[in-house]
């Protein structure tokens, strides 16, 4: 139980921590929401709680972004207004007729929500279109029904206008600018590591999850500032060459980080405060948007003595590929054209089943409530809309936000309105009631998607219980109905999404561990053919990027895993031994990269027959992880048998190596150097063979 809590408190604080541009965030939620009170206060324009809502949805984690999901959304919502009045304006007074025709119309949004890119737009036809039905079992006046829905459309489309205009103008998060930030902050990083290390001051850790979110984010980054700005699209391949050696420089940092202190020689302090003035150069050309230009030799031809030298001169190499990238000649990369439907759109049944189950899910809470007449849970129906994810795991992670956000909400608002609303009288006590509570709630939705939702939900509640008005609210029983309809609403959702047509991400979980360990046999054989060294450089860069991503799937898989029925019996084991493998497997894929970056600068030193062993030992590493991804994928046990032919057995493969680095002479390569590095990538490889005998068991049994 204390492990569980232990546990518990370390997501949540993971979750809260701040990073760069997080509190830019919620200063631009907060003045965004304060103009849309303000307003629709003054101007009485209803659905006040919506258009706070809306706030949440078009803000985005860069300008490139905002201004997309701002299009799809008006977009969405006048089609979806013009569908619901078209709908109400031939079946108002057939009840029947008007059921059927929403099912339809939220049929059709939710199929195009799983085939195309733009989803997003069949997922609000469906949340209004369904929603706006029940308006006449409300109020049967065709005008005011009318009514509601034009203003539904303004209450939508005005905060995003307003929205757009504060993300673009107050501290504006543009692409470019994330970029270039999170390459000064990784460069701080390294700054940090190589002034520790030369000072003699305790060495900051950099662990290797920081260094897998930073290659990623910078990705990211540079794909919306390739959309968001031409120049950066026209000159992408530069860009990409710079990052990668970004990545390296922050890559040694951390294996830096892993070093005992210790003395150092006259020529490694010289080298490190070179390299730091280096790197402090580099920073401040990043900074300024100028060419960096790295000439002087830091490391040269003096021999590798210890591993510091070894990770020094590879710093040296990334630094240099820095300056080259810089003044590398603009190159525009072929652009991939994708289409904006799923190839199997129209021929996997799954589509339709989903859609289907959806509909069906949101109808069963629409009849119970309206046959016991308690439509102070409506918002059962819409949970049924909102929780529409393709797998169940998915859908239980996005239930579980939605109810923890909608009872930290409604506990707020019902303390708030027993004990703070009787005493305000003016705006001013109203904007100094909400916004903390916004604030709190943009804190939350600014993090991961694991958890953003939550927050979502928590403003959202709060202010649904307290603006729903233009006075004061005192009736507390709606707050009390709308909790219970979003329980209701998740159960029903989920007693349907696990039992009819359930898409089980459990039952690809295998495939996805396999294709991780495959990645990190293409980075093992990555430029195994080529005999250009920048080419192999790129190839090794390339193959970890994909190494990262896939990590990463796959530890979003797990997060979602977990909480699929039928895993629960076996949750503390598989969740454990499957975070423990996915550890191993982040080493296993660092101490390969690691080998191969040694083996990029003691290339052209190399004599045929050790090359030979070198190759012989990654054949045996990528048969191997091979052999290990099929075992996993077919939920087999790994066996001797199963092992690769004699001459690739990964015993026979290292000793191979050893023999042919100790013939040759330490002049001639850094032998113990390549002997230490390959002996670590022999130790992760069997360890990931070791856990995966534990893993197997609970993973099979709990699919």
């Amino acid at each position: 139980m204390l492990d569980t809590t232990m546990q518990l408190s370390t997501v949540i604080c993971n979750e809260l921590a701040s990073f760069p541009g997080r509190t830019a965030m919620v200063w631009r939620s907060l003045l965004s929401s304060a103009l849309i009170i303000i307003i629709s206060m003054t101007l009485q324009v209803p659905f006040l709680a919506l258009s706070l809502v809306i706030v949440f949805f078009t803000a985005q984690e860069n300008t490139v972004l905002t201004k997309l999901s701002s299009i799809i959304m008006v977009i969405g919502v006048t089609l979806a207004v013009a569908l619901a009045i078209l709908l109400l304006k031939f079946t108002i007074d057939f009840p029947l007729l008007r059921i059927l025709g929403a099912c339809s119309i939220a049929f059709c949004g939710m199929y195009f929500m799983r085939i195309s890119k733009l989803g997003s737009l069949g997922y609000m036809v469906a949340l209004i279109v369904i929603y706006g039905q029940s308006f006449p079992d409300i109020n049967s006046d065709p005008e005011i029904i009318s009514r509601l829905l034009l203003w539904s459309w303004v209450a939508v489309v005005y905060p995003i206008v307003i929205t757009i205009i504060v993300n673009f103008l107050l501290l504006p998060a543009k692409p470019v600018r994330l970029l270039t930030d999170e390459i000064l902050r990784q460069l701080g990083d390294v700054n940090r590591q190589l002034e520790a290390r030369r000072s003699g001051h305790e060495i900051p850790q950099l662990d290797l999850d920081t260094v897998q979110r930073g290659i990623l984010t910078l990705h990211r980054h540079l794909v919306f500032a390739a959309q968001g700005d031409a120049a950066y699209g026209r000159d992408k391949a530069r860009h990409l060459m710079r990052i990668a050696a970004v990545d390296r420089l922050h890559t040694a940092a951390a294996h830096l980080s892993q070093l005992p202190a210790g003395p150092l020689s006259p020529a490694q302090s010289d080298c490190l405060a070179n390299l730091h003035a280096s790197c402090q150069k580099l920073e401040a050309a990043v900074a300024a948007g100028t060419v960096f230009e790295h000439t002087l030799e830091v490391f040269g031809d003096r021999p590798v003595t210890d591993r510091l030298d070894g990770l020094l001169r590879e710093m040296t190499h990334a630094l240099q590929a820095v300056a080259n990238a810089d003044v590398s000649p603009p190159t525009e990369l072929p652009k991939v054209k994708t289409g904006m439907l799923a190839a199997d759109a129209f021929s996997n049944p799954v589509y339709g089943q989903f859609a289907l189950k959806t509909v069906f899910a949101a109808m069963i809470c629409y009849v119970f409530y309206t046959a016991v007449q308690w439509s102070g849970i409506h918002t059962a129906l819409m949970t049924c809309i909102i929780l529409a994810l393709p797998s169940v795991g998915a859908a239980a992670q996005k239930g579980l936000t939605r109810v923890v956000g909608v009872a930290l909400g409604s506990i707020t608002s019902l303390l708030a309105t027993v004990f703070i609303i009787p005493h305000l009288d003016s705006i001013v006590g109203l904007l100094a009631l909400t916004l903390p509570v916004i604030a709190a709630g943009s804190w939350i939705a600014a993090g991961s998607p694991r958890t953003n939702y939550a927050g979502v939900q928590l403003a959202f509640s709060f202010a649904l219980a307290l603006l729903g008005s233009f006075g004061p609210t005192t009736d507390i029983t709606e707050i009390r109905d709308r909790m219970i309809g979003v329980l209701v609403g998740v159960t029903v959702y989920m007693t349907i999404s696990a039992t009819l047509w359930p898409e089980r991400e459990g039952k690809i979980l295998n495939t996805t561990l396999a294709r991780l360990l495959r990645s990190i046999a293409e980075l093992a054989l990555a430029g195994q053919k080529l005999t250009d060294l920048n080419e192999k450089h790129q190839a090794v860069d390339k193959a970890r990027l994909q190494g990262w991503e896939l990590l990463n799937q796959n530890r979003e898989l797990q997060a979602r895993v977990a909480l699929e029925p039928g895993w629960q019996n076996a949750h503390d084991s598989v969740t454990g031994d499957l975070t423990t493998w996915l550890a191993k497997a982040q080493e296993a894929l660092f101490a390969v990269n690691f080998f191969q970056l040694l083996l990029l600068h003691a290339g052209p030193q190399m004599t045929p027959a050790v090359s030979e062993a070198i190759r012989s030992f990654w054949n045996s590493v990528a048969q191997q992880l091979e052999n290990l991804a099929e075992c996993i994928e077919n939920a087999s046990p790994v066996t001797e048998n199963t092992a690769v032919d004699e001459p690739l057995t990964p015993a026979s493969a290292l000793d191979a190596l050893v023999k042919a680095l100790t013939e040759e002479s330490h002049e001639a390569i850094p032998n113990w150097e390549l002997l230490s590095a390959a002996r670590t990538v022999h130790e992760r490889i069997e360890q990931l063979n070791h856990r995966h005998s534990q893993l197997l068991e609970p993973n099979v049994n709990a699919q």
